[in-house]
């Protein structure tokens, strides 16, 4: 039980890092492809598919994919409240003004995300650890209270 525990929670830490490093990823090329290739919301969606966080938002892509981005922010539980509420206000934001305040607002959101990642990828170095450890310390203390 506690091993499963402690792996749970090295999970959830390890989850956030890798949601946060896609987040600042999809960012980052939005704002590319807005840059270079003058795309559309619709067409940014086309070409960023892969990714599962814009799958997520599905096929809200019409004039209301803001409400599947909101809907697919909401669903992103591994990440803090904060880090949420950045990516819901870039889907409130995307699409609303010209080619270089929609570039603008992309990389200053995936600048933010970025830092959190870096910061979820320290806490993963020194916290997973310490999770899956106290989680097998838990199991045999069970297990010898158990015998």
């Amino acid at each position: 039980m506690g091993t499963i525990t402690g792996l749970y929670f090295s999970y959830r830490l390890k989850m956030r890092e890798e949601s946060l490093r896609e987040l600042t990823q999809v960012l980052r090329e939005m704002a590319l492809l807005i840059r270079y290739r003058a795309l559309p919301v619709k067409d940014l969606f086309s070409e960023l598919s892969r990714y599962e966080f814009i799958s997520n938002v599905g096929g809200a892509v019409g004039a209301d994919f803001r409400g599947g981005w909101v809907t697919a922010a909401d669903k992103l539980t591994e990440l803090g409240e904060y880090e949420r509420k950045v990516v819901k206000s870039v889907g409130l934001s995307l699409g609303t003004s010209d080619i270089e305040g929609q570039i603008g607002m992309l990389e200053v959101n995936a600048e933010i995300l970025s830092k959190h990642s870096e910061e979820a990828h320290e806490q993963y170095v020194k916290k997973g650890n310490l999770y899956r450890i106290f989680g097998v310390l838990a199991g045999m203390f069970i297990a010898v209270l158990l015998i």
